[in-house]
């Protein structure tokens, strides 16, 4: 092995290295921008002096996303890097981490609230790979405490470009998902999964071919 091969070799198991030691957690404030419009006050007559029965008092909505246990974000297991090339250091082309994850909950009308997931990470060039645009497949999941299945599944695609460098950053924030809440503590009723898609494409089983019909004798 050549010293510019062995120096790329040894750097990329260092980067490897650190990017393991990053933790999964952030605020979302570092990944999505606080601009989420919150549901305005409901009028409460009562507090206007004005006398009504406790059955006619109207219910107060969450004001803001304060107001609301939103769920952490978990990754899973052998879900957080997505490696393409061999096992061994040398053979490996890139390599996808999640480094931090963040998400936020805003409540909307009717009973519903809004769920945005943010991830950011690492991807790095291997010792076999060239510097360039690549692409990996994300699931996010959000899933029901109740019965355990999911109320949310979805594979986005990541991409990032390392403009002629070893690595680069990325960074991806969901689109809005909207949900059911029967109450503010939104970590007792769902949990949130994300990781790298590593699973192979389901293949779509093709129609039956249909037979010809039979001709019938006529009589």
């Amino acid at each position: 092995m050549s010293a510019s091969a062995f120096a790329k070799n040894l750097r990329f198991a260092l980067v490897l290295g650190a990017a393991g030691l990053c933790g999964a957690c952030s605020s979302m404030e570092n990944l999505i921008p606080s601009s989420f419009t919150a549901s305005k006050p409901v009028a409460n007559a009562s507090a206007k002096g004005q006398d009504v029965r406790e059955s006619e008092k109207i219910v107060r909505l969450p004001l803001s996303s304060q107001d609301l246990d939103c769920p952490t974000v978990d990754i899973q297991d052998g879900a957080a890097s997505l490696r393409v090339g061999g096992a061994e250091n040398v053979s490996v082309r890139y390599q996808f981490d999640i480094s931090q994850t963040a998400r936020e909950c805003a409540p909307q009308h009717d009973n519903n609230f809004s769920l945005t997931v943010g991830v950011s990470g690492h991807l790095l060039i291997g010792p076999a790979g060239t510097p360039g645009v690549y692409s990996a497949p994300l699931r996010v999941t959000v899933r029901r405490e109740a019965d355990q299945q999911p109320a949310y599944s979805k594979v986005y695609k990541l991409e990032a470009d390392t403009a002629g460098a070893a690595e680069t950053l990325f960074q991806f924030v969901s689109e809005p998902i909207v949900l059911p809440m029967t109450r503010t503590e939104l970590a007792d009723d769902y949990s949130i999964i994300i990781g790298f898609d590593n699973g192979p494409a389901a293949k779509v089983a093709p129609p039956p071919k249909r037979r010809p019909a039979k001709a019938t004798d006529a009589h």
